[in-house]
C-alpha cells in the first residue's frame, strides 16, 4: 500500500496558511470580504456531508432507521429536481420525504433532530475564524455566504455556537435560492450594498467550482483552501464508507486544524495514529466489555496502566447510568505479582528472572526490593560466585540469579507480606473482591489476573469470580482463569496474531499506555493507600504521547456515543485488526522514525531502556544483529534501504539455519 511522508501534509497546511494570509492582505484594501461557511470557517463532525443521514437514521426507532436512511439522499435529488437552478429548503426535502413515509411516523421531530445535530456538530475551524475575527476588529465589511437548505435560526445557532460574530450579513441560498453555484447571489451582494461593478469583492471558500471559477466569472476575487478531504496526511488508514467508522477523520481533521493554529509541531503523526488507530480499538473493545458487564452483572475494573485508555472509552462511549460503577486499579506485573508471593514457588522465580535485557544481577535483585549492599543478599551472590555488576546473559548466570532469589526466599516473601497488606488495603476500598468482577488489561498471558485471584483467595478464604477481557490473549494464557480476548483469543484467528503481537508486544503497549509514571506497589500513609509510582526520565515521550492518544480517544468515544450500538463492536474490531496490521506488518521511514524515538522499559521495574526502534547498526552484521533484537523488527528494517534490507534478511536467514536445533 502506498503510505506519503508526513511532509506533504505540512506543505498542505502552509499552503492553506499562505492562501488565508493572501486573502486577508486582500481583504483589508477591498469592499467585502465574504466567507463561505461549511468546510471554510465552520468544520463539520461528519467525513461526508451525507454521513449525517446515516447517523440521524441509528437514532430513530424500529423501521423508520433503515426507511430513512435509504429515502433522506433521495427526497433531496427529487426536491432539486423539482426546484430547477433555485436552491431548495429543507422543508421541501421533508415534504418530499412525506410521501414514502411510514404511516404515523412525526417527520417534524426528525427534521427537528436533522437540525439539532448539524448544529451539535458544528465547530470554527482556528485559523479561519482567527482571520474572519482579525477582519472583524480591524473594522472590515464581513459577510458570510452559503449555499445551504437548513433554515436561518438553525444557521445563526451554528454560527453563534462557533464562536463568530460582528459579520455584516448572512446570505443564505434556502431564503432567496440565489446561490454562488449559480452566481446569482453576487449581484444580490452588490445591490444590497450599493456597490458598482467594479468594487471589489474578495470571498474564501474551498469548493473549485462554486468559491472559485464561477465566483471570479462574476468579478469576485476568490481564494481557496483545501477541500476538507484533502486536510488529512496522507496515509494508509482510509474511510471505509460507513458514516460511523468514518467519523474519526471528520475529528482528526478538526484536532489537526487546530494544532496548525497554535503552531504544535510533531503532533499530526501521533495524532493520526490515535484518531484512526487506537480510538476504533479501544472503543470496540469497551464495546466488548459493556456487553459482558450487562450480560453477566460483573462490575468492571481496569488495570494500571494499560486498562485506562479502556476505561476512558468504556465511560464515555458505552456506560449507561444503570451500570454498575467503573474502578481504575492501582496495578503493574510487579505491584500484583510480587504481593502474591506467599512460598517462593516456581512461578515466582520465573516472574523474578523474567526478562531478556541484559540486566546485572544488583538490578534483578533491586525489582525485587532487595538492597545488594544488605549482607544477607551479599552473602547469597558470593555463594554463587557473581557479584552485583555480573550480567545475567548466559545459562550460568540466569541459573545462579535464579539459586541466589531461593536463598532469599526468606526476605522476598516478608516484603511480599508487607506490600500485599497495602495493596489489599486498597482492593478492598474499591471493593474488587466484593462480588463478581471483571479485570480489563491490554493482555497477553492473564498474569495479573491470576495474582488478583491469589491476592483474593489470602484476604477472603475462596477464590474470588474473577474474569479478564483483554485486547487479546495468546496460546500461553494461563487456563486456570477465564478470560477472552478483542482482537484475538488464545491465538487464534492467528493471522491477527501474526500481523500485530507477533511483530511487536512493544508497539500495541506504546499505543494503548497511560499518561502516567508506572507503579512499584502500593503504599498506606495513616492508613490510605496510595501508588508508589516509577518517575523515570526515559518515561517522557511515551507519557507525552499517552496523554495525546487519551484525548483523542475521549473526543472519538463522546462523538460515537449517540448511534453506538451492539452490532457496532464486530466492526470496530475488524477495523482495528486491519489499521493495527497495516501499521505494524509495513512500517514506512516516518514510521521508524517516529518510533526509534520512543525508548521501552523491557520487563518490570523500569530498570532496563532501549529505543522501540534502534539506531542502524554500522555493518551488515550489526544490522542483522538490531534487526533479531530490536522489539519491533519490521520497524528496524524500514530504517534501512532497499540493498541494506535485503542483505539483512539474507543474513539472518543463514543464521536462523546455522543456530537452529538439529
Amino acid at each position: 500500500m502506498a503510505r506519503f511522508p508526513l511532509e506533504r501534509k505540512q506543505r498542505s497546511a502552509l499552503d492553506d496558511s499562505a492562501r488565508i494570509a493572501s486573502f486577508m492582505a486582500a481583504a483589508m484594501t477591498a469592499d467585502i470580504a465574504s466567507f463561505d461557511l461549511f468546510d471554510t470557517l465552520v468544520q463539520r463532525a461528519v467525513w461526508r456531508p451525507h454521513d449525517l443521514f446515516a447517523l440521524l437514521a441509528a437514532t430513530l426507532p424500529d423501521q423508520a432507521g433503515p426507511w430513512f436512511a435509504a429515502e433522506r439522499g433521495r427526497a433531496e435529488a427529487a426536491a432539486r429536481r423539482a426546484s430547477g437552478i433555485t436552491e431548495i429548503t429543507l422543508a421541501a426535502i421533508y415534504a418530499e420525504l412525506a410521501r414514502t413515509a411510514p404511516q404515523g411516523l412525526d417527520l417534524t421531530s426528525i427534521m427537528d433532530r436533522e437540525i439539532a445535530l448539524e448544529i451539535e456538530g458544528i465547530a470554527a475551524d482556528p485559523g479561519i475564524a482567527a482571520a474572519f475575527r482579525a477582519l472583524v476588529a480591524a473594522g472590515r465589511r464581513v459577510i458570510i455566504v452559503s449555499d445551504m437548505y437548513l433554515p436561518r435560526h438553525a444557521i445563526e445557532t451554528m454560527i453563534e455556537r462557533a464562536g463568530i460574530d460582528g459579520y455584516a450579513r448572512l446570505y443564505l441560498s434556502s431564503e432567496t435560492g440565489r446561490t454562488k453555484a449559480s452566481g446569482a447571489v453576487w449581484d444580490e451582494i452588490r445591490a444590497d450594498f450599493g456597490l458598482t461593478a467594479e468594487a471589489r469583492i474578495v470571498h474564501l471558500g474551498d469548493h473549485p467550482e462554486a468559491d472559485g471559477a464561477v465566483a471570479r466569472r462574476c468579478g469576485v476575487t476568490p481564494s481557496l483552501v483545501s477541500p476538507p478531504e484533502r486536510r488529512l496526511p496522507a496515509n494508509r488508514y482510509q474511510p471505509s464508507g460507513h458514516a460511523l467508522a468514518d467519523l474519526p477523520h471528520a475529528l482528526l481533521r478538526r484536532a489537526l486544524a487546530a494544532q496548525q493554529h497554535v503552531g504544535q509541531a510533531g503532533d499530526p503523526y501521533w495524532l493520526t495514529l490515535a484518531y484512526l488507530v487506537v480510538a476504533p480499538a479501544a472503543i470496540g473493545m469497551a464495546g466488548l466489555i459493556h456487553s459482558r458487564v450487562r450480560a453477566e452483572c460483573r462490575r468492571p475494573f481496569f488495570l494500571a496502566r494499560d486498562g485506562l485508555v479502556f476505561q476512558k472509552a468504556y465511560e464515555t462511549a458505552w456506560r449507561t447510568e444503570a451500570a454498575p460503577p467503573s474502578h481504575y486499579v492501582w496495578s503493574s506485573r510487579r505491584c500484583l505479582n510480587l504481593a502474591a508471593i506467599t512460598t517462593l514457588d516456581a512461578s515466582d522465580l520465573d516472574f523474578l528472572c523474567s526478562g531478556v535485557s541484559d540486566l546485572t544481577i544488583a538490578e534483578y535483585l533491586q525489582r525485587a526490593a532487595l538492597d545488594p549492599a544488605e549482607s544477607a543478599v551479599a552473602a547469597a551472590m558470593h555463594r554463587h560466585g557473581v557479584h552485583g555488576q555480573t550480567a545475567v546473559n548466559d545459562a550460568p548466570s540466569r541459573a545462579a540469579l535464579r539459586a541466589i532469589f531461593t536463598d532469599l526466599a526468606d526476605p522476598i516473601t516478608a516484603r511480599a507480606g508487607i506490600e500485599r497488606r497495602d495493596l489489599l488495603a486498597h482492593l478492598d476500598q474499591i471493593g474488587l473482591f466484593d462480588g463478581k468482577a471483571l479485570v480489563v488489561d491490554l493482555g497477553w498471558h492473564g498474569s495479573l489476573q491470576r495474582s488478583l485471584i491469589r491476592l483474593g483467595t489470602i484476604a477472603r478464604g475462596t477464590a474470588p469470580d474473577i474474569t479478564g477481557v483483554y485486547l487479546g490473549t495468546t496460546a500461553r494464557r494461563a487456563r486456570d482463569i477465564e478470560a477472552e480476548g478483542f482482537l484475538f483469543s488464545d491465538s487464534a484467528p492467528q493471522s491477527v496474531v501474526a500481523a500485530t503481537v507477533g511483530r511487536s508486544y512493544e508497539v500495541l503497549e506504546l499505543l494503548f499506555s497511560a499518561p502516567e509514571s508506572g507503579i512499584s506497589h502500593v503504599a498506606c500513609r495513616d492508613g490510605v493507600p496510595y501508588p508508589v509510582r516509577l518517575e523515570q526520565a526515559e518515561e517522557a515521550p511515551r507519557l507525552a504521547i499517552a496523554a495525546l492518544i487519551h484525548d483523542a480517544v475521549t473526543d472519538v468515544a463522546h462523538a460515537m456515543r449517540p448511534y453506538l450500538r451492539q452490532e457496532h463492536i464486530a466492526m470496530l474490531r475488524d477495523l482495528a485488526c486491519t489499521r493495527l496490521a497495516g501499521l505494524l506488518t509495513a512500517p514506512d521511514r516516518t514510521d521508524a522514525a517516529r518510533f526509534a524515538a520512543i525508548p521501552h522499559a523491557e520487563g518490570f521495574g523500569a530498570l532496563s531502556y532501549r529505543p522501540i526502534v534502534p539506531p542502524s547498526g554500522r555493518s551488515l552484521f550489526a544490522a542483522a544483529g538490531a534487526a533479531r533484537t530490536a522489539f519491533w523488527p519490521a520497524g528496524y528494517l524500514a530504517r534501512l534501504d532497499p540493498g541494506s534490507r535485503f542483505a539483512v534478511r539474507l543474513i539472518n536467514r543463514l543464521h536462523r539455519r546455522i543456530t537452529a536445533p538439529a
